[in-house]
């Protein structure tokens, strides 16, 4: 533990490394107990001109604490949850730093950078500068207590199908949304109206919020449920889902359902040896599958409806 800091106004930095798999899922855990942001700093290679995020390797998650939080507490109750939590190793506790404001403001959003996403998709923070490219769809999305940001190669799969798939005035459904990035996206791509259904209050007021932040509050409704009563009967040309596989398997033949005829289902947030179950369970609900897209260690799949609408 650092030495007691003769400033009152100190942030506390906490952090823990893990496996770059884990990273996200402990982020998810350190939210709700850092209120000063919470930050992935991810291990990075070399790939052509810029340095990519490499999924495979240990990710450093790094969660901020204002002052007169009691960091004892926080710091006791997230080194026994994630002692239990089962992660692909162990987590390696770092030494907690002290910062004053201005270093926390700049430590915090330093990993956070514009990324494009795709041939049009620019992701960026609202703070940062970045020089715009005719047909660019820019997102400006903020890191916050909801999953999403553009940074995870689950996300950044989707949002690539997305592109790839979606076509102009498409009805869309985004299950699952955390920030609403992927419903933000099919909004600047196009799509004639989106609905964002997330089960997490926390998420669809993130959601809502980023949706008004990047004037598409009109195209996207967000709202809190999941499938099937979340979607009222409604059809769409295409669905996007970034959750768990088992979640996926579960509600395989809801997300058939809700698609019209010929739409395409896009899902991610699972690893390699899910694939073939989940495709079996696809199949079953009468969807074929079209692609499987890797990255990492991680998987998205592209399938379509067949049969009647």
């Amino acid at each position: 533990m650092p030495p007691p800091s003769p400033h009152a106004a100190d942030w506390l930095e906490i952090a823990v490394q893990v496996a770059g798999i884990d990273a996200e899922a402990v982020a998810d855990t350190f939210r709700p107990h850092c209120p000063g942001g919470v930050a992935i700093e991810p291990a990075t290679r070399p790939q052509g001109d810029e340095d990519v995020v490499d999924g495979d390797a240990p990710a450093l998650v790094k969660g901020y604490l204002p002052p007169g939080v009691d960091s004892a507490r926080v710091r006791r109750s997230l080194r026994l949850v994630l002692r239990f939590a089962p992660l692909e190793s162990p987590p390696r506790w770092r030494r907690a730093r002290r910062l004053r404001e201005e270093r926390w403001r700049d430590s915090w959003k330093r990993y956070f950078k514009p990324q494009r996403i795709g041939e049009r998709l620019l992701v960026k923070p609202s703070w940062a500068k970045y020089k715009v490219k005719a047909g660019d769809a820019v997102i400006e999305i903020d890191p916050g207590m909801a999953f999403g940001t553009g940074q995870h190669p689950t996300t950044a799969m989707c949002l690539r199908a997305l592109e790839n798939r979606l076509r102009p005035r498409e009805a869309v459904l985004d299950l699952g949304a955390g920030t609403g990035i992927l419903a933000i996206a099919a909004a600047r791509l196009g799509a004639g109206r989106v609905l964002a259904l997330d089960i997490d209050p926390q998420a669809v007021k993130a959601a809502r919020e980023n949706a008004a932040a990047n004037g598409v509050q009109g195209e996207v409704e967000v709202r809190e449920g999941t499938l099937p009563e979340g979607v009222r009967g409604q059809r769409f040309d295409l669905i996007v889902a970034n959750i768990s596989g088992l979640t996926i398997e579960r509600l395989a033949a809801n997300l058939a359902g809700a698609l019209r005829r010929s739409g395409t289902l896009i899902v991610s947030g699972f690893l390699e040896d899910t694939v073939e179950a989940l495709g079996r369970s696809l199949a079953a609900a009468g969807l074929t599958v079209d692609q499987v897209e890797a990255e990492g260690v991680w998987r998205a799949i592209t399938a379509t409806r067949i049969g009647r609408a």
